[in-house]
């Protein structure tokens, strides 16, 4: 019974700890994104998500029938692609719906699945890594300066997933750690909608110019073009919905879940 008491406690403390660190994590993140004094500490976070959010667009915009011809991070931490064809529909909600619903299944598996979570380390590195060596093409010498963030950023990943051992209930141990990291990752994937809001809500679709037109605002160049009579607000707020609903769908059966089946203490005496 001793034994069967202290198992459900530290069962308890896992998964709260799991809230705390899955809490305290995001709130860092809207301060970081968003305080100018800390652009610095937010440029790298930028330059990753947006290989994420580049790359599901990318992806979309091939499965649809479209062509990529290059794909650039900017120093900015933005990302520039250039292509043909492809269906608004799809290649414009690609990046902030697609993230939504891989950030979701990455906070999931965080949580529930923490046997996985060296991998996950591992995979989302290499992804990273192997992302930028296939696809982005530096225009400019300031451009290698992201890059090299990036790859950084990624080899952390990659470290950690092949190091990170440990007991995960020891805040110090590297697979704790790598914990929290990959629960910061899910977080800013999958909410990532919400950090840019100002922009979405603010910056025009696209510019043009003589030579090219330039998405700018991929929800408000998808209201312009595929939903012409929904505005940029009410689409941003409905994807924001979608972003939030699949998220918290994952802290349910991540978190919430596991602790409504902890059983109670009652029946040990």
């Amino acid at each position: 019974m001793l034994r069967e008491f202290v198992e459900r406690k530290i069962r308890r403390q896992i998964v709260r700890r799991s809230l705390l660190i899955s809490t305290l994590a995001f709130a860092a993140i809207v301060v970081i994104w968003h305080a100018e004094s800390l652009a610095g500490l937010a440029h790298p976070l930028r330059m990753f998500i947006n290989n994420i959010h580049g790359g599901l667009t990318a992806l979309a915009m091939q499965l649809s029938g479209g062509a990529v011809d290059s794909f650039t991070l900017s120093p900015a931490g933005g990302y520039t692609i250039s292509f043909e064809g492809g269906a608004d529909a799809l290649t414009m909600s690609a990046g902030y719906l697609g993230s939504a619903m891989l950030g979701a299944a990455m906070f999931f598996l965080v949580n529930r699945a923490p046997h996985l979570i060296r991998l996950l380390s591992a995979a989302t590195g290499l992804f990273t890594v192997a992302f930028l060596t296939l696809f982005i093409r530096p225009e400019s010498t300031s451009d290698m300066l992201s890059m090299a963030i990036c790859y950084g950023f990624g080899a952390l990943l990659v470290f950690l997933g092949w190091s990170g051992k440990g007991d995960i209930n020891k805040l110090g141990s590297l697979k704790s750690i790598t914990q929290v990291v990959m629960t910061i990752v899910a977080l800013m994937t999958g909410l990532h909608i919400l950090l840019d809001l100002p922009h979405v809500l603010s910056a025009p679709a696209s510019l043009e110019t003589a030579a090219q037109l330039t998405i700018t605002n991929p929800v408000a160049y998808f209201a312009e073009t595929v939903m012409p009579s929904l505005t940029v607000n009410s689409i941003a707020i409905a994807w924001s919905g979608i972003a939030i609903a699949l998220m918290g769908v994952a802290f349910y059966f991540g978190i919430t879940r596991q602790l409504k089946r902890i059983p109670k203490d009652d029946d040990i005496v």
